[in-house]
């Protein structure tokens, strides 16, 4: 071979082996080898292209498409001779720089190469061999892409070992097996599903080609795709650390020394909140809430959870791995938390000893979708995920508007305080998807879903098992157990975002699309996935159920007060003994939670504040703990059950630094569809964290008073309706706090 042409291979080889090329330059290489020899030594330009694009097709993850390789290979490595065909004008070296590919070429090597063209074709098949001519992380890309085509199940997550080994699922599978006529969603629901997994592939980001490539695969504009990536926190389009360490600045974490386990990771890595090593290996992130508050401070490392963490040993968790801490939960009567701690939550057989899906096979069996709704309606089951709207009445909405129809487990538990969820998820997959299936059932719907923060990953692939042995089981598919049921059910995974907590903001997340709450009316019933009526339940409302179709509705209604049926998870966090969740029938006293279930708070200590409902709750005093805990009792003394969450703060918390850490979580989490809410969370926010630093102005009182009515008002959902309760209740009860 001549030394010229060696000299130039060898620096395209160093710069494929280095990717300062793409690799599809090598493909053009060898695209061009073959059709000169099959040429006599040469090839038309269109004709190249042509073979290429065609070859090109059958390559995954392969940028055939794309002309910069092409035009690289031919501009910098002074390999060809270009002769334009309309006057036989000659091109090479420099000129193919600009070389205008709108025009046909004959395509040859130099002269000086023309007798190593089979030597060139046997160097290229040599590295061609090696490399495949594409990126593994593209090809893994491509495989990813194949699992999310056409119908199918859920599928499950990528785990360690199978990035980039992956084999697709078998076309056309769906929830019921091989030839299922289950109907196919829009491809670009799974586009959340594909973004986590792609991060996973390409080390915790995107780039660009990724998206250009997912974007083409879902026939969406770059853009569109862009824009998700964008508005959900998990996802990221630069690069970041090898391992991503969230640490969670919510009040409850920040009692417990959230502030010194930040400064002390700083201080460990030599970074900034925000920044990267230089070696590329850390990224450290201040987080507003992990929902780990009963294991405060908490802080997440890639998927790795450090909860509780030493404040004062920041360093421990980028040595090994962490600690399991004891599950703390208790209740005097438990449902919802029968099995927790009891079974393990990834067996279909500990589940069905226990009495699972009981429930399902009675209703199933022996009672009519009306039977099982008539039993939640009678049972005077409400929302349990801070709503509080009768379960049945929603049911009967939905069923009051035509098929096809759909259910959602909302799983989305975001708001500081609260966890009560993550504990059901974890412990108790199973009861959680039988209550989905029974409310599938009960409204006529063949098509389920699960949404899951995307911080919980430990609760999606518990739910993505418990849904695939159910599968095996014969209770999902066609033809349900012989009856004339179908059913699937899949689960998908948030982004970082709690507004798609909120029900249309969820939807819009499921669609594949920008978490953007929707105006209302239509509701959800009516008009809500896809527009067709939707059911969406919270974790915990699902859990009741099978015990309320089991036992009947009379033994769950007479749980609890007149005016709050059954139970209630209460998640507590804090300054008490024992943060952790809590089942208790409504009636009993707040005292009770606190002093007896939760351990109370530390010797010498006294209750300041609780604030209840979550970030968008209010405040009692130590004057409430006798207050019974249910709706009716809690709205007369200025209380909010909500979710159930409870944060209680002793008499060593400085409230003003709780309600800038509110303020600060709303600001960051406004969608900003609407301006009430991003101009008035950050506002308020921005007033908040002024006054806490001692710079107070006269007219602050009244101006975020003005910023709650008006932010409550205009709103167009729930959290910029709700973001200033707290401080307005705070102001209401404690007025020095903004003096």
């Amino acid at each position: 071979m001549h030394a010229d042409l060696t000299a130039l291979l060898a620096r395209l080889e160093a710069d494929l082996r280095s990717d300062s090329v793409d690799r599809a330059a090598l493909f053009w290489l060898k695209v061009f080898a073959e059709q000169a020899i099959a040429g006599g030594g040469a090839v038309r330009s269109d004709r190249w292209v042509e073979a290429g694009l065609a070859a090109g097709q059958d390559t995954p993850g392969l940028a055939a498409a794309k002309l910069g390789p092409r035009q690289r290979l031919v501009a910098d490595y002074a390999l060809f001779r270009f002769v334009r065909l309309k006057d036989d004008a000659e091109f090479s070296g420099a000129a193919l720089a600009s070389l205008d590919w709108q025009r046909k070429y004959r395509v040859s090597l130099l002269p000086a190469f023309a007798a190593d063209l089979p030597a060139l074709a046997g160097w290229v098949e040599t590295r061609w061999s090696i490399w495949g001519g594409v990126d593994p992380q593209m090809a893994a890309l491509e495989r990813v892409l194949a699992r999310y085509g056409g119908t199918h199940p859920h599928p499950r997550p990528l785990s360690q070992g199978e990035r980039g080994v992956r084999l697709p699922s078998p076309p056309g599978r769906g929830a019921g097996g091989e030839g299922t006529t289950l109907p196919p969603l829009d491809s670009r629901s799974y586009l959340l599903e594909i973004i986590h997994d792609a991060q996973e592939i390409f080390g915790g980001w995107l780039p660009r080609p990724a998206v250009e490539r997912i974007a083409a695969a879902l026939n969406l504009p770059q853009a569109e795709v862009y824009g998700v990536t964008e508005f959900y926190d998990l996802f990221h389009t630069a690069p970041v650390g090898r391992k991503v360490i969230r640490v969670c600045q919510d009040a409850s974490c920040a009692v417990a020394g959230a502030d010194a386990l930040l400064t002390g990771l700083g201080q460990q890595l030599g970074i900034q909140p925000g920044e990267t090593t230089a070696d590329g290996r850390y990224t450290v992130e201040p987080v507003r809430c992990l929902g780990l508050c009963d294991r405060a401070p908490a802080a997440l490392v890639n998927r790795t959870r450090y909860a509780p963490a030493r404040p004062d040993a920041a360093g421990a968790m980028l040595m090994g791995p962490p600690a399991t801490p004891p599950l703390r939960i208790g209740g005097l009567v438990k449902i919802a938390l029968a099995n927790v701690g009891v079974v393990d939550p990834t067996s279909l057989d500990d589940y069905r000893a226990q009495g699972g899906l009981a429930a399902l096979r009675k209703a199933v069996y022996h009672q009519s979708p009306a039977d099982v709704l008539q039993a939640v309606k009678e049972s005077k089951l409400v929302g349990r995920g801070g709503a509080a709207y009768p379960t049945g009445l929603k049911w009967q909405h939905a069923l009051d508007n035509p098929a096809p129809r759909y259910v959602i487990c909302n799983a989305d538990e975001s708001e500081p305080g609260a966890f009560k969820d993550r504990v059901l998820m974890e412990g108790d997959p199973f009861r959680v998807v039988e209550g989905l299936m029974l409310a599938c059932y009960a409204v006529g719907a063949t098509h389920g879903f699960i949404y899951v923060r995307g911080e919980h990953r430990l609760a999606y692939e518990r739910f993505s098992h418990a849904v695939q042995q159910l599968e095996a089981a014969g209770w999902l598919g066609e033809g349900i157990r012989g009856r004339p049921w179908n059913l699937r059910i899949e689960v998908r995974r948030g982004g970082g975002a709690y507004v798609c907590g909120e029900e249309t903001a969820l939807m819009e997340s499921i669609e594949g699309k920008r978490g953007f709450p929707r105006l209302r009316p239509p509701f959800p019933t009516t008009a809500g996935l896809w527009g067709r009526p939707t059911v969406i339940n919270n974790v915990e409302t699902l859990a009741k159920v099978p015990s309320i179709v089991m036992h009947g509705p009379r033994w769950y209604g007479d749980l609890g007060t007149a005016d709050s049926a059954g139970t209630k998870l209460f998640a507590v966090s804090g300054s008490v003994v024992r943060p952790g969740v809590y089942e208790t029938p409504f009636g009993v006293p707040l005292r009770h939670l606190i002093e007896d279930m939760a351990g109370s708070l530390r010797p010498g200590r006294r209750v300041q504040a609780v604030l209840t409902g979550g970030a968008a709750g209010t405040f009692l005093t130590a004057e409430h703990l006798d207050t019974p805990l249910s709706f009716e009792a809690f709205r007369q003394v200025g209380g909010t059950i909500g979710a159930g969450t409870l944060m209680v703060f002793d008499d060593t918390v400085d409230l003003r630094d709780v309600l800038v850490r509110i303020s600060a979580f709303f600001a960051h989490e406004s969608c900003g569809k609407c301006y009430p809410c991003q101009m008035g969370t950050a506002r308020q926010a921005e007033i908040l964290a002024r006054i806490a630093a001692g710079d107070v102005r006269p007219d602050d009182t009244a101006t975020l008073i003005e910023l709650g009515r008006v932010m409550t008002d205009t709103s167009i959902c729930g959290l910029g309706q709700a973001a200033s309760w707290a401080i307005v209740d705070a102001h209401r009860r404690w007025p020095a706090l903004f003096s």
